[in-house]
């Protein structure tokens, strides 16, 4: 393993931690759904692009399915682990599944 494969599997999966859990911080503290929305699909965005150039477009796709579910998901775990219960559990399942997306890339990168 060199340094630019961890990098590449660990750039997205960070985005997404943070887009998800900074995008809910927005919205929570300013009371502002829709920016807090904003943020997280800036962010998430660049998350996308990112994956896009490491692993391909399928693997992107099936990050971007995994972290949408994961998002309606943590509404409905909200009312079950309460908001700040729910955050950390899905963000962070949801950068691990986009990190392990990210390996064996060459073999599996639709050209």
């Amino acid at each position: 393993m060199n340094f630019k494969s961890s990098r590449a599997r660990i750039t997205p999966a960070l985005l997404v931690f943070v887009a998800l859990t900074l995008g809910f911080a927005v919205a929570d503290l300013t009371g502002i759904r829709w920016l807090g929305g904003l943020v997280m699909v800036v962010i998430g965005a660049v998350a996308v692009f990112s994956m896009n150039r490491s692993v391909g477009l399928l693997r992107t796709l099936i990050g971007v399915v995994v972290v949408v579910a994961g998002f309606i998901l943590s509404h409905a775990l909200g009312s079950a682990l309460g908001s700040y219960g729910a955050l950390p559990l899905v963000a962070t399942v949801c950068a691990l599944v986009v990190y392990l997306l990210g390996f064996n890339t060459e073999k599996n990168k639709l050209q």
